[in-house]
């Protein structure tokens, strides 16, 4: 079922349900009230009667005349008056009334609590006892109420005429009201139909109203901001990466042609398979790193997490870099940490968070001019922040803003452009470092150097669950 016949569906339900209590609850307080009116009327003739009794000089005849002429507005009227002994001393009926048959039952309760109402044949009666008379007697008075029953068919007819008009009123404005609303939606189902992979800049209206609709589309356009930031991304990667994994198999491709188009000497042959090995390390390197990338692109729910002393780390980084360069140099300083070693943990993947801080110092030490990095361990509230600082040629601003992007490399300042590299290690960094809820930010001046800061939250147990 559509939605919004299921809305027009579930207002018209409501509204039934109310209009039926309602519509309800009016009749029978109607007939309930009209029901006691007529009720005090014949207990009021019943009284009449009983003082008709008392009175000297009133026989049943006259009594009997009087309700035979006179106009009373009780219908089928019949009075019938009992004596001690249930013995019937009076008995009148209108021309069109039956009978009334009354069983010692009702008289002997009468006789208790008086009076007592009952309904004989439709017709609404009441007895009543009266024990100041000479002769204790019990009086009955029956009679039709056409006024009620002309009434009440009246009350109905406009309670279910007004229950209908209602409910068609209620329905049709349901059905307008849903269709407004699904309307709204169905121009936003329309328009995300038309945005595609190729139409991503697309984005839905999210008008003035401050409402569900509203949220509704301004989550969805940050949703399709992150996924054409992804689908961008994924583009420029597959992009980088099909170029930098040519160059070097087409280098190897190159090289092995050239060696076999004739015989060369041993010494030629080594000097090709030298290069080649070289090319082969360069790609290893570069595959090494997008697996690396495509392992740190998960969810942190998908990695193992420990407890990783972060003091520790540092300390391995140093030995790692002479392996790499013997002109590689780190200082490490820790002078300005508490002395705490609580302050040392956090909650990581120590292999991922050991990669993004060998990526960023080794980085430094490429570009510093004396082959040096210098790093410092310090600690703000809830954080613990990594510095790594070169003496490099800096970085320019408009690089700044693409230093994080897969395979982007300087190539402004100086010999940067002559530092082998796959462009592969900052990305990494960024994206280890923000799967750890953490940030990393660059300060740099042209021919300055830059500084690389790198904050951790100490207390990741509370965010990380696995």
């Amino acid at each position: 079922m559509r939605i919004k016949y299921r809305i027009t569906f579930g207002y018209a339900l409501i509204v039934t349900i109310i209009l039926l209590a309602l519509f309800s609850s009016i009749y029978f307080y109607t007939v309930n009230d009209r029901e006691k009116q007529f009720r005090a009327r014949i207990l009021n003739k019943a009284f009449s009667t009983s003082q008709f009794l008392k009175t000297k000089g009133v026989t049943n005849d006259i009594i009997y005349s009087f309700n035979r002429n006179s106009h009373s507005s009780l219908s089928n009227k019949s009075i019938i008056v009992f004596d001690s002994k249930n013995k019937e001393i009076l008995s009148y009926n209108d021309n069109d009334a039956d009978e009334v048959h009354i069983s010692a039952d009702i008289l002997r309760n009468a006789r208790k609590q008086s009076p007592v109402f009952f309904t004989y044949k439709s017709r609404d009666a009441v007895a009543l006892a009266d024990n100041e008379n000479i002769v204790p007697t019990v009086i009955v008075v029956a009679a039709y109420d056409n006024d009620r029953v002309a009434w009440l068919s009246n009350l109905r007819f406009l309670l279910i005429t007004g229950f209908l008009a209602s409910l068609l009123i209620f329905i049709i404005a349901g059905f307008w009201f849903s269709s407004r609303v699904v309307r709204s939606i169905s121009k936003l189902t329309e328009k995300l139909t038309q945005i595609s992979s190729e139409a991503f800049s697309a984005r839905l209206e999210t008008g003035t109203e401050k409402d569900e609709l509203q949220e509704l589309a301004t989550t969805i356009n940050n949703l399709l901001d992150q996924l054409q930031s992804s689908f961008d991304t994924q583009r420029r990667f597959i992009s980088n990466a099909s170029h930098e994994l040519t160059t070097p198999l087409a280098a190897i491709s190159s090289q092995l042609d050239v060696a076999l188009q004739k015989e060369r000497t041993n010494e030629e042959y080594k000097k090709v398979f030298i290069s080649i090995k070289d090319d082969v390390k360069r790609l290893v390197l570069l595959l090494r790193s997008i697996l690396e990338i495509a392992k740190a692109s998960g969810s942190v729910g998908g990695i193992d997490l420990t407890k990783v002393r972060i003091d520790e780390l540092l300390m391995r980084i140093p030995v790692e870099m002479k392996k790499i360069s013997q002109l590689y140099d780190v200082k490490l300083n820790f002078e300005d940490f508490p002395e705490n070693e609580g302050y040392y943990i956090l909650y990581g993947n120590e292999a991922l968070l050991y990669s993004a801080l060998r990526n960023v110092i080794h980085n430094a030490c490429k570009f510093s001019k004396d082959k040096c990095a210098k790093v410092s361990l310090t600690y703000t509230y809830q954080n613990i922040v990594v510095e790594v600082k070169d003496n490099g040629p800096g970085i320019s601003p408009e690089e700044l803003q693409n230093l994080f992007q897969p395979f982007f490399r300087g190539h402004k300042y100086e010999n940067t452009q002559m530092i082998h590299g796959t462009g592969l290690g900052l990305a990494l960094a960024h994206r280890i470092i923000e799967l750890h809820k953490g940030d990393i930010y660059v300060e740099s001046k042209v021919g300055e150097g830059s500084t690389f800061s790198i904050f951790l939250p100490v207390d990741s147990t509370k965010t990380y669950k696995k």
